[in-house]
């Protein structure tokens, strides 16, 4: 198995995010959210709209493939002085258990690195033990507990998770 990042560059490139994003989310999430949180989720963070203007805004787009087929991405950015944020990190299930989510954060790690970060972090679902359990073994801590309100009566309750690069 051969992985390659990706970093996407142009508006018209982050359709393959939406695409890859349009098959883990629903499977991802079926047991944590209501279908209705999913799909409102869904268009706030991977509208067109939205994705372009975080794409003008400097946030980086990477996805990562195996064997030349898309199988997941990532996307950051700079958050505060030394720190950036790890926003979106999933792996479609078919390639779980392989060592390539691993491989990703120690992608974004190495990224971020090399733009002077010293501190990256991410917020994660409390509810999502899988991602919880995969950001520990790569040496990220929880740091505090949220509860952020999206609109329309809907909440993230999140960890804020934090590694130190």
């Amino acid at each position: 198995m051969t992985l390659k990042f990706i970093e996407l560059k142009t508006p018209e490139s982050l359709q393959v995010i939406r695409d890859i994003a349009a098959s883990i989310w629903p499977e991802t999430f079926r047991e944590i959210l209501s279908p209705e949180q999913i799909t409102y989720m869904m268009e706030m963070m991977y509208a067109p709209a939205v994705m372009e203007k975080e794409l003008a805004d400097g946030y980086h787009f990477d996805i990562v493939c195996t064997d030349d087929l898309p199988a997941g991405y990532m996307v950051y950015s700079s958050y505060a002085p030394e720190t950036a944020k790890l926003h979106k990190l999933y792996l479609l299930s078919r390639y779980h258990g392989r060592g390539i989510g691993s491989a990703m954060l120690d992608h974004v790690a190495n990224q971020t690195r090399k733009l002077g970060f010293k501190n990256l972090i991410l917020n994660v679902n409390k509810h999502n033990v899988k991602a919880i359990n995969a950001y520990e073994r790569n040496n990220f801590t929880t740091i505090e507990a949220v509860k952020i309100d999206i609109g329309n009566g809907f909440f993230m309750d999140d960890f804020v998770m934090k590694k130190v690069l």
